[in-house]
């Protein structure tokens, strides 16, 4: 079927029972086979083993994907295999209470509430998980794999592959641990009639992962300034002084092969992207080489919300916040680690299996390996006959040309609202802060000073003080790093943490997208520069190239 057939004749069908909603945040339409099939095991796999331990009234999350497009679907603890109409409540009501597995995970979620078993998984995350993957990154990571031959690149297919799936699956886990103390923070908070915005500013400094590229950047930036010199290559830096090169390498075997410029393995690394790195260590500001400015941002905020909580209160109050600084820190270091450093490291080995099948004539573009799954692609290099070059020009043909399909948020079918209220135990309380927490990822506040008034451009501000820049207008992660200079304002319609490396030599951020738990919010925060989240219509009202004013404390935009 050609690409003009296979788009004009295209359907939308639910790939399962149950309400599919279409998730826009991570992936393009072209997005590779081998992360289409990731995602759809590793989600499945992670968010069910994290649901278990929380004791969570939901059985996972399945990922599938539907002409390239990652559709989402919540899977109920009992009947999640058949397409079956939602029952009454109070049938619900009775089955929460007499079902055998409701009944374990009712007992489960007290416990796991009362004990906080999220300081658990932040132990083992510490001691164990993050340990073990970063030498495991650090040692695939430094093979030269236009050195190995083909079997021996293949067996090293094979293990960054493992590496990756494994990866993947506790990243998902985590993501269920990490949602409880700071839910819990927020529903406390809520309760006690606090400013969220405060709240969040509370937890300034609790992610050193979220800076740390920064801060390495700006350690090699004052190496250079010692030096006296102004670097425009790598090699310039490695010149300037023995401890730059010294820092440069360091920085870039432990960033150098993360994926930069989104989530696919499709997208490039930093390591291939040397004149941004150079760019960011020369627009590096020096003086913030640290940390500590973040951490006293977030002490203070934190002084004023004490105050605010009745004397009782307050020991438990404190105790939430460490709890939930803790599990905020591991949020955001958990994906750089767990999947874009894996994902990198396996880019380099899919790249260097192109690079050798075109050359044998077993396939007619590099980017065709994208079409291949882990498998074929170590078959193919093994000797294998199929998928033949033809048929993988076929499958990159319409995969490109699911760009132009128009998809429907929802699939199957129409959501509803989960009946939280008829749960069993401290099932609510769980979901209440689940709930919360999502309407704060993404939920819009309106400013209401003047300007939001005249504008329109308005939402939710991060920061203290106004900046004024010249604003770049983006669509990802990809042409911020091609386009945004020294002191630009980002607007784009979210950022994610492949925007790290740009957003450190950023002025300020404008999202149309977000709220105060997205990553835009997080960055700010860590690296104290103005944002506002949430601004609807941003990506068409403000012009790229103007003149604009972000106003945090006001929540607003004014295009000069």
């Amino acid at each position: 079927m050609s690409t003009g057939q296979q788009t004009a004749s295209v359907t939308w069908e639910p790939p399962g029972p149950g309400t599919w909603e279409l998730d826009t945040a991570h992936f393009d339409p072209a997005v590779s086979r081998p992360v289409r099939d990731l995602m759809t095991e590793a989600m499945r796999k992670g968010l069910e083993a994290g649901m278990e331990l929380a004791g969570a009234p939901l059985a996972g999350i399945d990922a599938r994907f539907v002409h390239g497009r990652m559709y989402l679907r919540m899977v109920p603890l009992v009947g999640g295999s058949r397409d079956l109409p939602t029952p009454p409540k109070p049938v619900l009501w009775l089955a929460a209470r007499l079902h055998p597995e409701f009944r374990r995970r009712t007992k489960r979620s007290g416990e796991a509430l009362d004990g906080r078993y999220w300081m658990d998984e932040f132990a083992r995350w510490e001691a164990e998980w993050k340990p073990e993957l970063v030498a495991t990154s650090r040692r695939l990571g430094a093979v030269e794999v236009a050195e190995l031959a083909d079997d021996a690149l293949a067996r090293h297919l094979a293990d960054v592959w493992s590496h990756v799936r494994a990866g993947a699956e506790l990243h998902f886990r985590l993501h269920v641990s990490d949602l409880g103390p700071i839910s819990l923070l927020l529903l406390r908070s809520r309760d006690a009639g606090l400013d969220e915005a405060e709240v969040m500013s509370s937890l300034a400094g609790a992610s050193p992962a979220t800076s740390a590229p920064a801060m390495a950047v700006a350690a090699i930036a004052r190496e250079i300034e010692l030096a006296g010199a102004t670097p425009t290559s790598l090699e310039a830096i490695r010149s300037a002084s023995d401890r730059a090169g010294e820092l440069l390498d360091e920085y870039l075997a432990v960033f150098g092969h993360r994926i930069s410029t989104g989530y696919d393995v499709r997208d490039r690394t930093l390591a291939e992207l040397p004149d941004v790195i150079v760019a960011s260590i020369r627009a590096a500001d020096t003086s913030a080489a640290t940390a500590d400015g973040a951490e006293q941002r977030g002490a203070a905020a934190l002084a004023l919300l004490v105050e605010q909580i009745a004397p009782v209160d307050r020991d438990e109050y404190v105790s939430l916040v460490d709890d939930a600084r803790a599990l905020y820190g591991l949020r955001d270091e958990n994906g750089p680690i767990t999947v874009q450093w894996p994902l990198g490291i396996l880019r380099a080995a899919l790249l260097e299996c192109a690079r050798r099948l075109v050359a044998a004539g077993r396939l007619d573009d590099h980017e065709h390996i994208f079409d291949a799954s882990i498998d074929e692609t170590l078959a193919l290099l093994g000797g294998a006959a199929a998928p033949s070059p033809a048929e993988l020009a076929e499958r990159c043909a319409v995969r490109m040309s699911n760009a132009d399909l128009e998809p429907p948020t929802v699939l199957g079918r129409p959501p509803e609202e989960p009946p939280v209220d008829i749960l069993p135990g401290r099932m609510p309380e769980m979901m209440r802060g689940v709930l919360l927490v999502t309407e704060l990822l993404e939920r819009v506040d309106r400013g209401s000073g003047d300007t939001a008034l005249s504008t329109g451009l308005s939402g939710t501000g991060i920061g203290g003080a106004s900046y004024r820049g010249i604003a770049r207008v983006v669509a990802d992660a990809d042409e911020a790093i091609e386009r945004v200079e020294p002191g630009d304002v980002i607007v784009t319609r979210l950022t994610v943490p492949t925007f790290n490396s740009v957003l450190a030599m950023a002025g300020a951020v404008v999202t149309e997208g977000g709220g105060l738990l997205s990553h835009t919010a997080v960055i700010a925060r860590e690296l104290g520069i103005a944002a506002v989240v949430g601004v609807p219509g941003a990506l068409t009202e403000i012009p790229d190239g103007s003149e604009i004013v972000v106003d945090p404390v006001a929540g607003t935009v004014t295009v000069l």
